[in-house]
């Protein structure tokens, strides 16, 4: 289940009861009838989950961490989350026909139970759950057949798009966005499949790859038009080549960048051509359209941005370097999350696909994480952690929920730096999670005034300088910010060239954007107008930058500034 980084407190304290005792019920149909018929109403159910809570209390210290493999337990938890959420919207349930359409779910166990474990605490709650019963009313066998995709709609659609999306390289007001109601577009999916029109069908995916498909405001007569398109589902990669590249928009100066025609149709696309950004959303969009999961991705490279696609194949593994380019040196690509909306890298996605929903131990882990955030007791609460990360220690999420109860609750600084080492020992083959392990045992050591700060603080740069280009300028950075911070402008000085002699021929935007810039710029701040200038100077005679490029712009607009305040000097 995605669950939080907060712990989650019940409402109602766990009692003595008699239903402490009581064994825990097998989870079928019968059981659940009886559930239903002995609490019909809302106004029984804070004793119900009192009352549940408890039994499931009592099979958790019976039987240990093997509960959360057991799917009488998980059957019985994901029904107390769905409970509890009915008590969390009761402005919602006073409505008698969304209170039959939340009854009618809670035994459609399909949708409701899929619903809460995929439930993030960054959904809006309340809007998701609108959505999910506006679908039930309008068609619950639908729903039921198609539980994985109507969930989609409500977790993704809950909140507004970026008011960016597509890209931010196009005028909102050409993009062909409508049809907005969840209701109509799941409605699309379902019946573009029976018609046979999508490559793949949506009742046989998984709500995370089903989010990557639902995630576009497009009217639906874009997706249509997309159903048309016949580029080979075994050759997708070639819809990002089919769009004919612009070359007169990306030589014509910064301003060509931006789409110049008063509509951003798919065909517009296809007739008048495009850059890089054109091309990755025309691939994402008619993937979208005909049923195929697809990821918008974009990164820097040595001669500035780019945008390219990824996509579900047919054989079921994800293509993430559609359209990417080598020779441009692109270290990491990033997307977004639909759930969420928060950006996620391609390293980090790739983690995921390889140990997600896949693995035989993702959702008993997952029932620990949610087993986990019911507890209101510490030590209760730090067990069931311990467990999802004894069950599954590959899920970072398991990792950064216990974290966060470790800052919560105002941990020791020696437990959070045994967990912090173990962190870094369990993600030794992937560096993003070594990283951040690495940089939040740095904050503690830096806190204490542990003498090993130092050390760690130069392993992030020096263990990524070839590994992880992005990782590598990020630790670079940190180190001389840290330095910038304490009025060390000499060792910031010496750090930053040495990072440009380490990153200069290959780190491109990443390291202008991410270094260059906020070093000049810290520079110009605190009226160290000769570092700076001295910094621009290493840094041209350095750093490749490609004649023509955004980041050959950016640089001379930077370095212009510099030579403005040099010759004011004077």
């Amino acid at each position: 289940m995605q669950k939080g980084l907060t712990i989650l407190f019940l409402a109602l304290a766990v009692l003595s009861c008699p239903a402490q005792d009581a064994p825990l019920p097998s989870w079928n149909s019968a059981a659940q009838t009886v559930w239903w018929t002995k609490n019909p109403s809302p106004d029984q159910w804070p004793q119900a989950v009192t009352d549940l809570t408890a039994q499931l209390a009592t099979s958790y210290q019976q039987n240990g961490a093997s509960v959360f493999s057991n799917p009488d337990f998980q059957g019985w938890l994901e029904h107390l989350e769905w409970i509890r959420l009915g008590l969390q919207c009761p402005e919602i349930l006073s409505d008698a026909n969304n209170l039959a359409a939340f009854v009618a779910l809670g035994k459609d166990d399909a949708v409701s139970h899929l619903f809460v474990e995929k439930l993030n605490p960054r959904d809006v709650k309340k809007v998701a759950l609108q959505n999910l019963l506006k679908l039930e009313e309008a068609n619950a066998a639908d729903l039921h057949e198609y539980a994985a995709l109507g969930v989609a709609f409500c977790l993704v659609f809950d909140r507004p798009f970026p008011r960016n999306w597509p890209h931010p390289q196009v005028q909102q007001s050409a993009v062909p966005i409508g049809d907005l109601d969840v209701v109509p577009r799941f409605n699309f999916y379902v019946q573009s499949n029976r018609d046979h029109k999508l490559e793949q069908d949506p009742s046989q995916l998984t709500f995370e790859k089903l989010k990557f498909l639902v995630d576009s405001e497009v009217s639906l007569s874009e997706l249509e038009y997309a159903q048309h398109n016949r580029i080979s589902y075994s050759h997708f990669e070639d819809a990002f080549f089919s769009i004919t590249y612009n070359e007169s928009r990306a030589t014509s100066g910064s301003f060509a960048f931006m789409w110049d025609q008063p509509t951003y149709l798919l065909k517009d696309i296809a007739t008048n051509g495009g850059i890089c950004v054109d091309q990755a959303y025309y691939a994402t969009i008619l993937g979208k359209g005909r049923g195929i999961p697809t990821i918008y991705f974009h990164g820097q490279g040595t001669g500035g941005g780019h945008a390219w696609f990824g996509y579900l194949s047919s054989s079921g593994k994800w293509e993430l370097d559609c359209g990417r380019y080598e020779s441009q040196n692109y270290p990491k690509g990033y997307a977004l999350d639909p759930q969420t909306w928060e950006p996620i890298d391609d390293t980090i996605l790739t983690n995921f696909f390889k140990n997600g929903d896949a693995n035989p131990n993702f959702h008993p882990a997952e029932n620990a994480l949610g087993w986990a955030q019911l507890q209101d007791k510490k030590d209760l609460c730090k067990k069931a952690l311990d467990d999802a990360r004894t069950i599954m220690p590959e899920l970072a999420e398991s990792w950064i929920m216990e974290a966060s109860f470790l800052e919560n609750t105002n941990a020791s600084d020696d437990d959070k730096k045994t967990f912090y080492q173990s962190w870094i020992s369990q993600f030794q083959s992937f560096a993003d999670m070594k990283v951040e392990g690495q940089r939040r045992l740095l904050a503690v050591l830096k806190k204490t005034n542990d003498p090993a700060a130092d050390s760690l603080q130069q392993d992030i740069v020096l263990a990524n300088r070839s590994s992880d280009i992005d990782v590598g300028i990020s630790g670079s950075w940190d180190a001389i910010n840290g330095k910038i911070q304490g009025g060390d402008w000499d060792g910031a000085r010496l750090d930053y060239e040495k990072s440009i002699r380490d990153f200069g021929d290959q780190g491109g935007g990443t390291l202008f954007y991410d270094l260059v810039s906020p070093y000049i710029e810290a520079c110009l701040k605190e009226g160290k107008i000769d570092q700076a200038d001295r910094g621009i100077k290493f840094t041209e005679e350095r750093m490749q930058i490609d004649g023509g490029s955004i980041v050959s712009s950016a640089f001379d607009t930077l370095k212009g500034k510099v030579g403005d305040l040099k010759r004011s000097e004077h």
